[in-house]
């Protein structure tokens, strides 16, 4: 075997491999992810809502469609070692086996009652070992004289008394649950027995249950003697797209499959013409067993088996570099952010084989076309080397140029081509990029404020932390709010500039198209000064009456224009059953200090905290509880550390146990905010690094397999005494303009991409897939690539020009 005329076919099969390897990888891991994220954050398929004793679980155990039952004790214990709080939560067996997927880290769930999981802060803190056998104390918890539950915060004013103490060996570790500032840490038991518990259910297939959801209700209640509420996880729901159209299913598995077929032409695209050039080296040898009786079947067949050999090496190559190359991406993409044990790259035989099975398929697929020339090729032709490769007899023309171009046009045009497809593919990669810029700007809002505290609390009034902190902080500007979630009823008349934007039909549109039964809409409850700025005063309900003119652009460049005409009232339903009409005592275009992320068609009512509280008991929803009360301020970016620690210990010195609260500065929202498009970043540059090569490695073999064909031209121009330089005008120029039109023809191509995924999305339009799509990305990659191709076919050119005529005539 040349090792050296092989070495095309050796690059170009280790980046084919190298390709599948990380797409495929990338995909599976995703998937996998996303599924582990769905699954460990809904565990069970369906919860009882009612209270069930011991003896009715093990009733229901017998229903057929029921793979696990489980419960989950309601009674936590208090446990402390050294200095750390521990709130050890209960599972019974079978709830351990629902939680395939968990944010264990490492070990095991507890199989006997004398065995436990840890918080991976615990582990660490204390240097906790897996087998390690650990002595908590049990107890309870009294701040002043009264006893508070296991999950309240850590405030550091309460008593700890010890009641006994309990011996655990360490099986495993989990990821920390409770919010940081709770300075609380989670552990997990095993407990069969419980006085007071929650009953979780997984059947056997959740879609199927999901559909026989009326038979299973009945099962139980007929098991149980009595009427239970059966309630279906609502994540579940979405994830597997129950209730979703099936064709919308279909269509995106339909994607994928897609997807797969257009990466396989397009690679087969890409090395047909090195196994064409590798084949043409061959075409004595082949010709000669053709003399002798072969058929053009075991000439291919001969092929194949040679091609497949050639092609094991670098397959193999290209996917372990592959493997190592996703890994390490995905090691430095976590790099200090802590790595999710559903996004752990690990090896997986069955995917490596199928991608080790796609790339062999590809060569197949790639040497089928040459074999099939090849095999046509006249015995004698192909034993002295005559070869014309036409299927048509020659073109004439009255130019002798242009006799020549239509004559070889096939040859000329593959040269447009391959370099298009190179190209192309960079250019989806930065459509999608600029998607994802796209998608990723339209929600952002810089509201001037750079600091944030949320504070949970179930009471009716300001926490008295925060009034301290927006008092006592060195700020330039603050307010306190909370917010609750409404729907208002879509019955009121549109301005005439929004009308004129369309903006009334759009909202029909989106109201009908998500099942609403009207417009988001947020109750906000201000201080009573905040209120005033805003022109309103206690009572009162004040109207943000401003509408972004055009939907699609990011609302932080959105022009606003008047929302409602003279509105006077809006109709809002507040949770499940609750109805009402508020009378809005003002509607302002100005938020002032005050603003906010507001999105296209959201509808914001301020008003003053007390009015708030007394709307939401009407409403009887305790939902609202759920919603934190917020500080948003606006501080240097230099004192950030400083008033973060000391927001904490303010909060922390007046938090009650039931409370919680969270900071997040500035920084942290500018980290959270870009870390998906480093992510895609960095596996676009992968790509694009790889589509490089292949195009580079491609362009080369096309290019001297052109030039091979028109040999015997350019040595019969030469030998009529046509100049040298002359010649290497006008090929170059001739392979120059094809350069062009192929850089045209990707031009074109990406518009006409943008303009399809335009159609079906009424968000991203035409004007904004062209204003995020990053130019200097492209001209740069094209430029890079063209020039390259340009000097390989100047060098190429050259080295024919430089070898003597007759030999030029005689050979291919």
């Amino acid at each position: 075997m040349n090792k050296k005329k092989n070495f095309p076919i050796f690059i170009s099969l280790l980046i084919v491999s190298l390709f599948f390897t990380v797409v495929f990888y990338y995909g599976y891991i995703n998937r996998q992810a996303n599924y582990g994220y769905a699954m460990s954050n809904n565990f069970y398929h369906a919860e009882i809502k009612d209270e069930l004793s011991n003896e009715e679980v093990e009733k229901l155990r017998s229903i057929e469609d029921i793979e696990l039952i489980g419960k989950m004790s309601l009674e936590p214990d208090n446990a402390k070692y050294n200095d750390d709080l521990i709130v050890i939560n209960y599972l019974d067996e079978a709830i351990n086996e629902m939680r395939e997927y968990s944010r264990l880290q490492e070990g095991r769930f507890a199989e006997n009652e004398d065995e436990i999981v840890v918080s991976e802060s615990l582990a660490k803190k204390n240097s906790i070992n897996l087998g390690d056998e650990i002595k908590f104390e049990i107890g309870n918890r009294f701040i002043d004289g009264e006893e508070i539950g296991p999950t309240s915060a850590n405030t550091d004013k309460e008593i700890f008394k010890k009641d006994s103490t309990k011996s655990f060996t360490v099986v495993g570790v989990y990821g920390d649950v409770y919010n940081k500032y709770s300075k609380l840490n989670f552990a997990l038991g095993l407990q069969e027995k419980m006085s007071s518990f929650k009953t979780y259910l997984k059947f056997n297939s959740f879609e199927k249950s999901y559909k026989n959801k009326e038979n299973i209700q009945e099962d139980i209640n007929n098991k149980l003697g009595r009427d239970i509420e059966l309630e279906f996880s609502d994540d579940l729901i979405y994830y597997y797209g129950i209730e979703r159209d099936p064709l919308q299913n279909i269509m995106s598995k339909a994607v994928i499959v897609l997807s797969i077929l257009g990466c396989i032409f397009v690679f087969v695209f890409f090395i047909k013409n090195i196994f064409w050039v590798w084949g043409l080296r061959k075409i004595r040898e082949l010709s000669i067993y053709k003399s002798i009786g072969s058929t053009n079947g075991q000439i291919y067949l001969m092929l194949l088996k040679e091609g497949l050999i050639i092609s094991a090496i670098p397959i193999l190559l290209g996917h372990i570099a592959g493997f190592f190359f996703i890994y390490y991406l995905y090691s430095n993409i976590q790099k200090g952010e802590g790595v999710s044990a559903f996004e752990a790259v690990r090896f997986n035989p069955l995917l490596s084989l199928a991608i080790l099975f796609v790339s062999f398929i590809i060569v197949a697929l790639a040497i089928k076309s040459p074999a099939k020339k090849i095999s046509k090729i006249n015995i004698i032709d192909g034993i002295r080397g005559n070869i014309d490769f036409s299927k048509s007899k020659k073109k004439r023309a009255n130019d002798f140029w242009k006799e020549l171009r239509l004559n070889n046009l096939a040859s000329i045009k593959s040269q447009r081509y391959i370099s298009a497809l190179g190209i192309l593919i960079i250019s989806v990669f930065i459509i999608i990029i600029g998607i994802s810029s796209y998608l990723r700007n339209y929600s952002y809002y810089d509201t001037g404020y750079n600091f944030s505290v949320e504070y949970y609390s179930e009471k009716d009034e300001v926490p008295m932390a925060l009034s301290e902190i927006r008092e006592k902080t060195p700020n330039e500007k603050s307010y306190i709010f909370k917010e609750k979630y409404v729907i208002v009823k879509n019955n009121l008349n549109f301005s005439q500039e929004a009308k004129n934007a369309g903006l009334d039909k759009e909202a029909e549109k989106d109201i009908e198209k998500y099942n609403s039964e009207g417009m988001d809409g947020f109750l906000i409850a201000l201080e009573e000064d905040d209120l005033k700025e805003l022109g309103g005063k206690k009572g009162e309900f004040i109207l943000y009456n401003m509408i972004q003119e055009d939907s699609s652009i990011p609302i932080s460049k959105a022009k606003k224009i008047p929302y409602f005409e003279n509105p006077t009232s809006l109709d809002i339903s507040i949770g499940d059953e609750y109805e009402t009409s508020i009378k809005i005592s003002k509607a302002i275009e100005d938020l002032g200090e005050l603003k906010s992320r507001t999105m296209p068609f959201d509808v914001k009512i301020y008003t003053d905290f007390d009015t708030f509280y007394n709307l939401m008991q009407k409403a009887d929803d305790e939902k609202y509880k759920n919603y934190p009360f917020t500080l948003d301020m606006r501080i240097n970016d230099s004192d950030t550390e400083d008033i973060k620690e000391y927001v904490e210990a303010m909060i922390r010195g007046k938090l009650s146990p039931e409370d919680r609260f969270n900071i997040m500065t500035g920084e942290e929202q500018r980290e959270n905010r870009y870390k998906d498009l480093k992510s895609l970043m960095k596996i676009t540059i992968g790509i694009a690094s790889i589509i490089f090569v292949l195009n580079i490695i491609n362009g080369y073999s096309s290019i001297n397999l052109s030039l091979m064909s028109r040999k015997k031209e350019i040595g019969s121009l030469y030998s009529c005494g046509m100049d040298l330089d002359e010649l290497k005008k006008v090929y170059e120029k001739e392979y120059i303009n094809e350069q062009i039109k192929s850089l045209l023809i990707v031009v074109l191509t990406s518009i006409g991409i943008m303009f399809i995924i335009s159609i079906f999305s009424s968000r991203l339009t035409f004007l904004n897939l062209l204003k995020y799509y990053d130019y200097k990305i492209f001209l740069g990659f094209s430029f890079l690539v063209y020039g390259i191709n340009l000097l390989i076919y100047h060098f190429s050119l050259k080295r024919i020009l430089d070898r003597p005529t007759v030999e030029l005539i005689r050979t291919i």
